[in-house]
Parts: structure tokens; C-alpha cells; sequence
């Protein structure tokens, strides 16, 4: 729909980078949105996220949302996204939950935000031990599905 995109067709680069130490994390997400055809364009997104487990199923954190504008020139300050969330993530059952709170820094941002991210693994229920170390060494993923420029 054009007033969500001017392309037609798109693609998003998500790669994410992160590092545990203890109960804190820091992630990076340097996103690049491609639209393809007459009014495709390439938009560098970064988002960042620094959060400290309190327990088993609860973080709290702050989460960086940008959006630079285009690669090929980049949109000036006053322009850009700029977005800081205070968060916190739990677990419901077996839904993860991700809620925050967010303000916008510049005059491009939108100036108060909140979001919202259920998640759940769709494979719950079947058994397999051997994954059994990876599922303990990541937190839910599911706040990186919010990671989009707004």
C-alpha cells in the first residue's frame, strides 16, 4: 500500500549482532529496507538494545530505533528517527511479551510511542534435548520483530 511503502516489492536485511556478559545484554541491529522497482529506494534503519535480566522470564532495558533515511543520502538531522523505549520483557505462559514506552528525540520522530510484541515458539510441545542448551543461552528473540523504522 503506498502509504506504507512507494515500492511494490521489498526486502529487509536484519542481521543482529549481540553479547551477553552476566544478566546484561547489548544488541545491534543494523537494518537496510530495499524497495524494488520505479520508487525502490534503500533505507538504513539501525536499532540498538542494552536490557538486564532480572530472573528467568523478566528483562528490562532501553531500545534505540533510528531511521537515517536513504543510503544514498542520508536525510538531515532534524529529518530523522530518532526513537528511545524504556522496556521490559516477560513471559506469560507460553507467550513472550515485550512492552515499552517510547519518546522521539527529533523533530522527524513522532513524539510519544508505545509498542507491543507477543510472541511464542511455534515448535512448543516437542521434545528435544539436544536444543535444550541453545534455548537456555537466548533470550527471546521476539522484541526484534519490532524493529522497524516507525
Amino acid at each position: 500500500m503506498p502509504q506504507f511503502s512507494d515500492a511494490q516489492w521489498n526486502l529487509e536485511i536484519r542481521p543482529i549482532v549481540g553479547w551477553r556478559k552476566g544478566d546484561y545484554e547489548f544488541i545491534i541491529n543494523p537494518i537496510v529496507d530495499m524497495g524494488f522497482g520505479q520508487n525502490g529506494d534503500s533505507i538504513f534503519a539501525p536499532c540498538a538494545r542494552f536490557a538486564r535480566n532480572l530472573g528467568e522470564n523478566l528483562a528490562v532495558g532501553l531500545e534505540y530505533y533510528t531511521d537515517l533515511g536513504s543510503l544514498r543520502n542520508f536525510s538531515t538531522f532534524n529529518e530523522q528517527q530518532h526513537n528511545l523505549y524504556a522496556v521490559v520483557d516477560f513471559k506469560i505462559g507460553r507467550f513472550d511479551v515485550d512492552l515499552g514506552v517510547g519518546y522521539g528525540l527529533t523533530p522527524g520522530s513522532d513524539r510519544l510511542m508505545a509498542k507491543m510484541i507477543i510472541g511464542t515458539e511455534l515448535t512448543e510441545g516437542i521434545s528435544d534435548k539436544s536444543g535444550e542448551a541453545n534455548k537456555m543461552l537466548r533470550r527471546p528473540e521476539s522484541w526484534m520483530n519490532g524493529f522497524s523504522h516507525l
